[in-house]
């Protein structure tokens, strides 16, 4: 199937050309032609397949079918959880619209509210926007949403792991009673998901689900741990991973902000270029940083979970978590950045007796076992048995304890 199949605009095609797509990826085969049959859509599919350009697509389709002027209420409505993937949809948005006469914003935070003010003054066809900015605009009556005929909640599980669920609802409910919503999200499973989309989505919702098991790396991935003995430890084994030939550049994962900084200092003392990004720094850092990383100027990354997803940046093919995250799902949308369009990668854990638990837990979440290896001369000296092991022995040696006493008792 080419582009010219799907039945959209000329501008869009040779914007999708300019590209350099020829041939659409799965999601966009299923997901476009039913957007732009105006259904209600609940899709999923792996990280790096192409959910960007299958709700886009059909978005600026939409624009150019109602052919009306530009006014400053928007027509459609795209929220992304984070300013990074927020900036990443813009950026699309903005590539496909070029052959247009079609208007975009951005709305997110780290901005200052008299530009804002200022960008909600002027016209605008499509507003991507970040959710908690977007409501204190609203209650700061700038915003007019009385307009929007598509709705795009994008990332939706991980909408809900940053507490955005109130507040998604809350914008919903500013929108015109007729208008088309798309939840798109590498996941979609689980009680609160469901509940989540039932209150956004109509009864006769058209569904999606592509590619592998949400609970699973995708295949083109390898998964690989080492087992560390110290912080000192760790580190020889990063500086040899990261000279190996096969790291284009990496993005090296750390539990919080104040481990970005103590990991950035160190692996710049290795001789690589590195910079870091978290959710506290100022946005025009944190696009400083994915500008010259986009570049090629950085060979590294160092992170919290703000960049585990909507970060496009292909020639990142390895993942190394220092630190493991605390939820199992975590642990796969960081793996997902390991490959874009499904070439591989490799996603590596770095592990330390704080985080044997949580790999038996992600183990247990993906059914599945991660490989531990070995590399010569830099092996980890201690041998730690597994959090189960543990438990084994110690319900023995209490049924050991149980029966002395009871043997004691009966003498």
């Amino acid at each position: 199937m080419s582009f010219a199949e799907l039945d959209l605009d000329p501008t869009i095609e040779q914007a999708i050309n300019d590209l350099g797509f020829e041939t659409p990826t799965e999601i966009q085969q299923q997901a476009i032609p039913l957007a732009l049959e105006g259904s209600d859509l609940l899709a999923t599919a792996p990280t790096g397949t192409g959910k960007t350009i299958a709700f886009c697509a059909p978005a600026i389709q939409h624009i150019l079918d109602r052919n009306e002027a530009s006014t400053t209420a928007p027509k459609v409505l795209i929220l992304a959880p984070s300013r990074e993937l927020a900036r990443q949809i813009f950026n699309v948005v903005e590539q496909l619209t070029k052959h247009t006469r079609i208007l975009s914003h951005l709305i997110i935070g780290g901005t200052p509210y008299g530009m804002q003010q200022q960008q909600l003054s002027e016209s605008c066809d499509i507003l991507v926007a970040t959710p908690g900015r977007l409501v204190e605009l609203d209650e700061k009556q700038w915003l007019d949403l009385t307009d929007v005929s598509y709705f795009v909640v994008d990332e939706a599980d991980r909408m809900l792991d940053m507490g955005f669920v109130n507040a998604i609802n809350h914008i919903a409910k500013e929108l015109p009673a007729e208008h088309q919503t798309l939840m798109f999200s590498a996941t979609l499973e689980g009680e609160k998901m469901g509940r989540f989309a039932g209150a956004l989505l109509d009864s006769d919702t058209q569904q999606v689900r592509l590619g592998e098991s949400s609970r699973t790396v995708p295949s083109q991935i390898r998964q690989i741990a080492y087992r560390v003995d110290s912080e000192e430890h760790k580190e020889a084994i990063l500086q040899h991973l990261l000279t190996q030939e096969r790291v284009q550049q990496a993005v090296l994962f750390v539990s919080n902000r104040e481990h970005v900084d103590v990991w950035v200092q160190r692996i710049r003392k290795m001789g690589f270029m590195c910079d870091g990004l978290h959710g506290e720094m100022k946005q025009g850092d944190r696009s400083e940083h994915m500008k010259q990383m986009k570049r090629g100027r950085l060979q590294v990354l160092v992170a919290t979970d703000v960049a585990s997803r909507g970060i496009d940046l292909p020639e990142i093919n390895t993942v190394i978590n220092l630190r493991l995250p605390r939820k199992a799902d975590s642990y796969i949308h960081r793996a997902g950045r390991a490959s874009r369009e499904g070439e591989p990668g490799d996603c590596i854990s770095l592990i330390d007796i704080n985080d044997l638990p949580m790999i038996e837990k992600i183990q247990r979440f993906m059914q599945t076992n991660i490989k531990f290896g070995r590399i010569e001369g830099l092996e980890a000296k201690t041998k730690a048995r597994s959090p189960s092991s543990k438990k084994k022995k110690k319900k023995v040696t209490d049924k050991k304890a149980t029966a002395t006493k009871k043997t004691v008792k009966k003498k």
